[in-house]
């Protein structure tokens, strides 16, 4: 049985799921990657008549996708726009959020966090890719303290298609070239 010693965040690429895709290389960007299982909870219904259950009805877990949270010690403001849905303008430096009480056309991508497995004297042995498809991003939350280097907390869900894995893990000699 191979074990695997995860650590750091080497690389994240966001991928976007358009009909000319654009991709996102954040090196030494992302400092937190949680990915969390989005889960219809099951059921169980037991027959019980006093001290005696006679039967029970159960329904397993189902994992519907992920709730992925990306804390960012450095601004990719593209990005920080792909994720909140507002825009960012390159030519006037300038961010502009997405409207309040209007709902916002997110575009969809595929999140690829690229992670290192370890070796007893620490060097790289090998890179974990964590892929999550169909993402989309929600509100950014910006985590600003006096004294501090501010951060932006990016939040997605991560939503397959039925039938699709909720999400992959690749074991890869060497971390494929940036796009």
């Amino acid at each position: 049985m191979e074990t695997y010693t995860i650590a750091n965040i080497a690389r994240v690429d966001i991928v976007t799921e358009e009909t000319t895709p654009k991709t996102y290389t954040l090196e030494e960007v992302a400092s937190q990657a949680e990915a969390s299982a989005f889960v219809s909870e099951g059921q169980s219904e037991e027959l019980r008549v006093k001290n005696t259950i006679h039967a029970q009805i159960v329904t397993e877990d189902i994992t519907k996708g992920y709730q992925i949270k990306l804390n960012n010690v450095r601004a990719v403001l593209e990005v920080l726009a792909l994720v909140d849905g507002g825009n960012w303008d390159d030519t006037a430096k300038k961010y502009t959020g997405p409207a309040a009480g209007e709902v916002t056309e997110r575009i969809p991508f595929t999140l690829k966090i690229y992670t290192e497995d370890l070796d007893y004297n620490g060097d790289v042995l090998n890179y974990i890719m964590f892929e999550y498809k169909h993402c989309k991003g929600k509100p950014v939350n910006f985590i600003q303290n006096d004294g501090e280097f501010a951060t932006q907390e990016l939040n997605l869900v991560a939503r397959p298609k039925k039938g699709e894995p909720v999400t992959s893990f690749d074991v890869l000699s060497e971390l494929p070239e940036s796009a």
